[in-house]
C-alpha cells in the first residue's frame, strides 16, 4: 500500500507492507524509494507520524544517493593491473598472517552490492568484490586485511579488531572513506 505524508515541504511516498514483525522496519533504497513494514496492529496514523519524525533522515538518505548517483566512477586500474595487484596482496598478506597459522584461503572475485569482500572461514573462501577496481591500494589492502582476519576471528567482536588494526593501523578512517564509495 502506497501511503504519502508531508515533510518540510516535500512529499515522501513510503510502500507499506504489513508483517508479522515486532518493530517498524524503515528501508530507503538507492532509487529514493521508501519501504516500511509493520505489524497489522500499528495503525496508519502512527505509521505516517512514524516516517515524518524520520523526515530528516529519509531526506539527508536521498540527498546521499542522488550525490553518489551524481559521481562517475572511473576504475583507477586496468583488469590486469588490478588482477596482478590483489593476487600479490593476498600472497603477501597469507604470509603476514603466518603466525596464526591459518590454511592458505581460495581467492575468489564477485560483484557485491552492499560489501567489498566475504570470508567462508569453515570452506577458508575469501571472496572480494570486483568493484574494488574503483578503490585506492590501501583501501584494496585494508578489505584483504579484513578478511584474513575473519579466518582467525569469524565475528565482528573487540579481539577481530585488535587483529585487524595490528596489520591495518589507519583502518577506521579508510573504513569511513570507503562508505561512500560502494557501487
Amino acid at each position: 500500500m502506497i501511503r504519502e505524508v508531508e515533510y518540510k515541504g516535500t512529499t515522501i511516498k513510503y510502500n507499506l507492507t504489513r508483517k508479522r514483525v515486532k518493530n517498524i522496519n524503515l528501508r530507503i533504497k538507492p532509487d529514493c524509494s521508501v519501504e516500511v513494514s509493520a505489524n497489522s496492529r500499528v495503525s496508519l496514523e502512527y505509521l505516517d507520524s512514524f516516517v515524518i519524525k524520520k523526515g530528516d533522515f529519509i531526506l539527508k538518505a536521498f540527498e546521499d544517493f542522488k550525490k553518489k548517483q551524481s559521481i562517475e566512477l572511473l576504475p583507477k586500474y586496468t583488469i590486469d593491473e588490478f588482477e596482478t595487484y590483489v593476487f600479490g596482496r593476498f600472497e603477501l598478506t597469507y604470509k603476514l598472517f603466518g603466525q596464526y597459522r591459518i590454511d592458505k584461503p581460495q581467492l575468489k572475485f564477485r560483484k557485491m552490492k552492499s560489501r567489498w569482500g566475504s570470508c567462508n572461514y569453515v570452506k577458508c573462501i575469501i571472496t572480494l568484490n570486483k568493484n574494488l577496481i574503483y578503490c585506492t591500494k590501501e583501501q584494496i589492502d585494508y578489505v584483504i586485511i579484513h578478511e584474513f582476519a575473519h579466518l582467525i576471528v569469524p565475528n565482528h567482536s573487540k579481539d577481530f579488531y585488535n587483529i585487524v588494526s595490528g596489520f591495518c593501523p589507519e583502518y577506521k578512517r579508510i573504513r569511513k572513506e570507503m562508505a561512500g564509495i560502494l557501487i
